[in-house]
């Protein structure tokens, strides 16, 4: 499924339920305001770097508007933020719902580990509200909607999932408090992998998600990916510092062999997804799933073919 071919689907969603979002309040945003400590030029230089449409990282595609409920698209593998101009420009063009919401992207190189780029949207989640609500008064930054396409969508399960141990376990038997190394080298891989629901987001939207995988050919697959796929120089060096001070014992086979890209994550019934299968979302999530399928009109139980 397309995205664009998704657009009045999430139009009608999203207007269907506008009543859950309020209307914005007018209140003067806290940049304007000030931030204790934070002079006027130092507030500036936070918050000039986010109003961009970039490859990686979030971007907000107008300035911040207090009172606006941001709505968040991750995009899924293979692709970028450019893929929602269409979907936006509809959202835009609706006057109720460009009153109430903001619409921003979130980009990320899709090969690498699905846990690492999902930990690299929780962080700049959090970033982003300490810069534009440093003391958390906007009401509207706690009703986000975050909307997944594909891969983006397993991203965005895992802003409302608390994993307490279950996807650590899934590298290493051990606790994860005898993880030993430089302390940015630990503290990276234990944000990717235990990590709890961003307060933040309240509902959450899932467009052709693949939450156990895909049936494809992933001998193929698997080929076309690590041809494609170099996973970052910082998170190879980090994975060999901790696998030379740990020993290969400390970790389990799958694990010991590479870090995975997320091609290999992608398999179906792969263990990384069922993992994040089994600990479900967060009890106040509002959930909803656009379900892909090639047969025209679509039934019960439809697939895309992946």
């Amino acid at each position: 499924m397309r995205i664009v071919e998704s657009s009045a689907a999430i139009v009608a969603l999203i207007a269907a339920t506008s009543a859950w979002a309020q209307s914005p309040s007018g209140v003067e945003s806290d940049s304007s305001r000030g931030a204790p400590g934070r002079s006027p030029a130092q507030r500036d230089a936070d918050v000039a770097g986010l109003f961009r449409y970039e490859p990686t990282g979030l971007s907000l595609l107008r300035p911040y508007e207090r009172g606006k409920i941001p709505l968040v698209f991750v995009h899924g593998l293979w692709s970028n933020p450019w893929s929602w101009s269409r979907m936006i420009e509809s959202l835009e063009a609706d006057a109720a719902l460009r009153d109430r919401y903001q619409f921003w992207t979130f980009g990320y190189s899709t090969g690498d580990p699905i846990p690492y780029s999902a930990w690299l949207l929780r962080r700049d989640l959090e970033e982003v509200r300490r810069k534009l609500d440093p003391r958390g008064s906007d009401g509207a930054f706690d009703r986000m909607v975050v909307v997944g396409h594909s891969m983006g969508g397993l991203l965005t399960k895992m802003m409302v999932q608390e994993s307490g141990t279950r996807v650590w376990q899934l590298i290493s038997d051990r606790p994860v408090a005898e993880l030993a190394g430089d302390p940015d080298d630990c503290d990276l891989f234990r944000r990717a992998l235990i990590f709890k629901p961003l307060s933040e987001v309240r509902r959450v939207v899932f467009i052709a998600t693949p939450h156990r995988g895909s049936r494809v050919d992933q001998g193929r697959l698997g080929h076309l990916g690590s041809r494609l796929v170099r996973l970052p120089d910082p998170l190879r060096a980090s994975y060999g510092r901790l696998m030379a001070r740990n020993g290969p014992d400390f970790f389990k086979e799958r694990f010991r062999n590479g870090l995975p890209t997320s091609v290999d994550e992608l398999e179906w019934q792969a263990p990384i997804l069922m993992g994040l299968d089994e600990l479900g979302l967060a009890p106040a999530i509002q959930a909803h799933s656009i379900i892909a399928d090639l047969r025209d009109p679509p039934r019960a139980g439809g697939s895309d073919g992946l």
